[in-house]
């Protein structure tokens, strides 16, 4: 195993995970990814994404992206040196692979993961080919149905015992809020019994907070350090200090979630007595008097009989005088039970 291995099992058991996908926002500038690794690892990013291609196994030369797709590549020698630099400050290197030749390359490189994108949700071979190396992978859902999802599941889990995550995606650039559709993620863990997760592509941050409150246990989301730099996905991407909120806010809510059991809370039962309310006599009784309920009512604190026994009360005489106001505790009445 190696350090990335490492790093990347200790990772993982920690959702959720946060995903920082630079993708090709650097522009081909291995500067600037440079950069944009050090400002995604200084607002708290353990994992951080690229995509790697060879140009000429991915794009025809006349698809309307081919000109920004070029641009924006690195040579394997570059992404050897990207990950190189991911590995030296603890965070995982991890890219998307769009042909097998750039997927041999990152599984000798030693990334501990693979990621399959949307577009590639149909590419039977190069899912295969991934599948065949037997790591973990994150297979986006994007522009796809349940026939393609399940086809390519089933392509995977034949080949591959390896841990199979889907992320839900909208693949629209930006993703508009009234086509995100976050209750497909329940529906995903429910029909393919896997870890879930979601690949972002709204603008902000708002929905992936409610994904995670939703369930998922995955965010992948754009990440660049300005706004307004031409190529890649810079435009929908989110800033620094918007990937620092998402990370603190998606830990917080992790923690609120808590359990499904009702039961008083550790800080509940510190309060419970301040806040419950005990029973008291409104007017002053005598020994033998039989409670009716105008004779009884509940004040705070709970350091009488319960509120919610008054009907174990109605109805029982009294075994001694009691003045207005007073607590009726079980003591004070006859045959009375807890």
């Amino acid at each position: 195993m190696n350090s990335q291995q490492s790093l990347y099992k200790n990772i993982i058991n920690s959702t959720p995970i946060f995903i920082a996908e630079i993708g090709g926002n650097h522009n081909g500038d291995i500067d600037l990814a440079q950069k944009m690794i050090d400002s995604a690892i200084s607002s708290g990013a353990r994992i951080i994404k690229f995509q790697t291609y060879t140009i000429s196994n991915f794009t025809a030369e006349d698809h309307i992206g081919y000109s920004d797709f070029a641009r924006e590549s690195l040579t394997y020698e570059e992404f050897t040196s990207l990950a190189n630099y991911c590995d030296q400050n603890n965070v995982i290197f991890l890219s998307t692979p769009f042909d097998e030749k750039s997927a041999d390359f990152l599984d000798k490189l030693g990334v501990p993961a693979f990621k399959i994108a949307s577009g590639d949700l149909t590419h039977l071979k190069l899912i295969r080919h991934i599948a065949k190396k037997n790591k973990p992978i994150f297979l986006s859902t994007g522009a796809s149905t349940w026939e393609m999802i399940d086809e390519a599941v089933d392509s995977i889990t034949s080949l591959t015992n390896a841990p199979l995550s889907l992320l839900h995606c909208v693949a629209a650039y930006p993703a508009p809020d009234n086509e995100t559709n976050l209750s497909l993620i329940k529906t995903l863990q429910v029909r393919y019994n896997k870890t879930v997760g979601f690949s972002d592509h709204s603008i902000g941050i708002d929905v992936s907070l409610a994904a995670i409150a939703l369930g998922a246990q995955i965010i992948e989301k754009h990440f660049t350090i300005d706004r307004s730099l031409p190529g890649g996905d810079n435009d929908i991407s989110i800033l620094p200090d918007e990937l620092k909120q998402m990370i603190e806010s998606a830990n917080r809510i992790r923690l609120a979630m808590g359990s499904s059991e009702r039961t008083p809370t550790t800080s509940e039962m510190e309060i419970q007595a301040l806040i419950r309310r005990g029973l008291i006599v409104t007017k002053n009784l005598k020994s033998g008097d039989v409670l009716s309920l105008d004779d009884i009512s509940a004040i705070r604190p709970e350091t009488s009989i319960p509120a919610n026994k008054i009907d174990q009360v109605i109805g029982k005489s009294i075994n001694k005088d009691i003045k207005a106001m007073a607590q009726i505790q079980w003591g004070d009445i006859s045959n009375g039970s807890k």
